[in-house]
């Protein structure tokens, strides 16, 4: 739903003020001028495939699939943005959207005024510095087609525990008694808790494997004490999954 509210809708004009890379922190995100505020619940569509391009979004709060169907007609999962990353990259082409967009949980984007924006050097900036982020995100992913399966989910985990996950205590707010891997005490302030159910489906859509192949991984890093959680609500250790993404690759050696 678009947002009339006068306390929900940013003004013409307003610009955004930070652009949050990673959980509590915000990098200043110079002069992006943004206009009417849109709310989604979970499940709502911001926009689908195939669909004019009029302006950019920027995200202000909660996390929204990335759906693109592949040359053989499977939608695959590319991306989950949030806080800080810009949707609808296909008005700098001309373009008509690559993809659907597709709400995680409740979340709120705000439509860049493109023309103000870019008419402004530091707009210019906080427009390359907020895509080149997310071009690195797409490297990121391409590198670890690569990697065993195993390794490539724990990859991919744990950059979204990094970029979208809030800091817990995976034991306490899960209400689950918290796991530990072979001879490590797990840190607090090590836990990561996704804010959106992630699902099962999700995990083997980015990853590119079959549902089953995702749910046994999950399973073993549960019991490594790498993730506690069920039904898609999830809290993560990022340096648990780097280090069982390299005993996936050791083993596959």
């Amino acid at each position: 739903m678009i947002v009339s509210s006068p306390r929900e809708a940013i003004a013409v004009g307003a610009t955004a003020l930070g652009s949050p890379r990673g959980p509590g922190a915000a990098v200043p995100n110079p002069a992006i001028v943004l206009s009417t505020v849109r709310r989604l619940e979970r499940g709502e569509a911001l926009y689908s495939e195939g669909e004019a391009a009029v302006a950019p979004y920027l995200v202000l709060e909660g996390v929204l699939r990335v759906l693109v169907t592949s040359a053989a007609g499977q939608v695959r999962l590319a991306d989950l943005a949030g806080p800080g990353d810009m949707l609808a990259t296909a008005v700098f082409e001309g373009r008509p959207h690559a993809e659907t967009v597709v709400a995680a949980h409740s979340a709120k984007v705000a439509q860049v005024d493109l023309g103000a924006t870019l008419l402004r050097p530091a707009g210019r900036i906080g427009v390359g510095v907020t895509l080149g982020h997310q071009v690195k995100r797409s490297r990121e992913l391409a590198d670890d087609l690569g990697l065993p399966m195993g390794a490539r989910i724990c990859r991919i985990l744990a950059r979204l525990a990094r970029r979208l996950g809030s800091a817990c205590d995976g034991a306490c707010e899960l209400g689950a008694a918290r796991p530990r891997a072979a001879g490590q005490q797990t840190a607090r302030t090590e836990w990561r808790r996704l804010p959106f159910s992630l699902t099962h489906d999700d995990v083997a859509l980015m990853a590119g494997c079959a549902r089953v192949t995702a749910t046994r991984v999950l399973g073993e890093l549960k019991a490594a004490g790498a993730l506690v959680g069920h039904r898609g609500d999830y809290a993560l250790v990022p340096g648990a999954l780097d280090a069982a993404a390299d005993e996936y690759v050791y083993e596959a050696l």
